[in-house]
């Protein structure tokens, strides 16, 4: 049950024991999601909602948020008490405020591509940073965005107080302080982590460091909901909110990866690959950056593939793949070597924006088609961690994985026998668990190491079979062999 906390039962009933909990916020850019869970990570309460208008409008997040959270709340019950509030979401997205803190601009989305010239300046005038943190400015930094908002639309700048990311800004509705960040949202906005500061060349660009939020580690308290909040939620008492995560990096404490040696792989629509080292790892050729670990003793280094989930739905589209998986199990290994890209381009393990998929061999069915591009996918996750290794990212022989793509047992056991090392699948690893974890850390827990340990649950482990590992690895010379006659490595 958990360590109790006694209050007045207002129904007359004499004193209830309460449970403690911890609330998890995470807005998405297509909907919100609230999370509650208690110290064992037990989901309490779940509720989501999809945006049905306006996805670039701040003050619309607000509205559905404020909602979401009465709603989740509600049905928590009377014998639990939430301890902390902490909130997620994308990186590289830009809202504008101004003086009041109301937005003056619809919000500059993580892939809005306007930027991408003003990052090209970035990367001359901050070589220095680059350099130091080992990544580069492109158009989804928060950065270029603000500089190109500089230079189109000056009295959109001017009438800025402070540039937030989602994060800061829904915070700031549920505290009323205004212009505070954690380090990982701040890394798109140009912070130097290792200093710790915001560099002074910055301002040389014309953007004035008083109008970048003060930066905090995430889990630090921020404040309290606001009093009209908590009446409206049917709180009596103080809830804390945290400063929080980018949704990249609370997914990763969600999966479990945050000791030294430790990783995790997010298969979606695209490949994630995130480690964790004491120091921080530079890549020459800008493959991956690192995240400052949230108790600034570790890094969590990482790099999004093009390759994933999508090659599924682009070459089998409207296809049953529960029933593939079922087809599949007497063909494995398939004869096929692929490499499943399905767009042009391609940025981690290798960097090469002309880089096309290919598939080698002729598949005798279209189930072995569908296996060949399971496995492809797999030897991609491979090389990305060989990749890591052979930068100086040490990993074990465990991976934690998450993503659409983990919930086929068939891919899980393909994928741990193509890489050699076991796959463990958390019950639960969305970013909403994640910062909830980050609160429990906080305020409960002695580390989010410890938090870690206590919250995440494994509902599925497979281990490599040892008959295919050997046949997988003739497979996977062979498509470095490919790799390399393209040019590719």
């Amino acid at each position: 049950m958990g360590l109790q906390y006694e209050g007045e039962d207002k129904r007359g009933e004499g004193k209830i024991k309460m449970r403690e909990v911890f609330l998890g916020l995470d807005l998405g850019t297509q909907g919100a999601r609230v999370v509650i869970a208690d110290r064992e990570g037990n989901i309490l309460s779940s509720s989501e909602d999809v945006f049905k208008k306006e996805p670039e409008n701040p003050t619309y997040w607000w509205e559905v948020t404020r909602c979401l959270l009465g709603s989740g709340i509600s049905r928590l019950g009377r014998d639990n008490k939430i301890l902390s509030l902490a909130v997620t979401s994308t990186s590289g997205t830009v809202v504008c405020v101004d003086t009041r803190g109301e937005p003056v601009v619809p919000a500059l989305m993580y892939n809005d591509p306007r930027g991408a010239e003003e990052s090209k300046i970035l990367n001359r005038h901050l070589k220095g940073l680059t350099e130091k943190l080992g990544y580069k400015f492109n158009a989804s930094y928060a950065l270029s965005k603000i500089l190109w908002l500089k230079n189109n639309m000056p009295d959109i700048y001017e009438r800025t107080r402070f540039f937030l990311s989602p994060t800061d800004f829904i915070s700031f509705k549920l505290t009323g302080r205004m212009g505070i960040t954690d380090h990982t949202n701040a890394l798109k906005f140009g912070f130097d982590l290792l200093d710790y500061r915001w560099p002074a060349e910055i301002e040389q660009l014309g953007i004035e460091l008083d109008k970048l939020p003060e930066v905090l580690a995430p889990g630090e308290i921020i404040g309290g909901i606001r009093k009209e909040l908590l009446d409206e939620f049917g709180i009596d008492y103080d809830i804390p909110v945290l400063t929080g995560l980018t949704d990249g990096t609370s997914g990763q404490i969600a999966s479990g990866a945050v000791r030294v040696g430790e990783s995790s792989t997010t298969l979606g629509t695209t490949l994630v690959i995130k480690g964790v080292t004491s120091s921080l790892i530079r890549d020459p050729l800008g493959r991956f950056y690192s995240h400052l670990h949230p108790e600034k003793n570790r890094w969590f280094p990482g790099g999004s593939s093009n390759v994933g989930g999508e090659c599924l739905e682009k070459i089998f589209p409207g296809e049953n793949y529960k029933e593939l998986d079922k087809k599949i199990k007497d063909l494995i290994p398939s004869s096929l070597i692929i490499y499943p890209l399905v767009r042009e381009g391609e940025r981690f393990p290798f960097v090469n924006p002309r880089a096309k998929g290919f598939v080698s061999g002729s598949p005798s069915s279209r189930e072995e088609l569908y296996l060949g591009y399971l496995e492809g996918v797999a030897y991609v996750e491979r090389l990305c961690y060989e990749t890591l290794s052979g930068i100086g990212v040490r990993t074990n022989d465990t991976v934690y994985t998450v993503g659409g793509g983990s919930k086929s047992l068939i891919w899980l056991k393909i994928r741990s026998s193509i890489m050699n090392k076991v796959l463990k699948r958390p019950v639960s690893a969305t970013s909403g668990m994640g910062v909830a974890i980050l609160g429990a850390s906080r305020t409960f827990y002695e580390s989010l190491d410890l938090a870690v340990s206590k919250m995440v649950k494994i509902d599925v482990e497979v281990e490599p079979d040892r008959d295919l590992v050997p046949l997988y690895e003739e497979r996977y010379e062979r498509f470095i062999e490919i790799l390399s006659e393209r040019g590719y490595v």
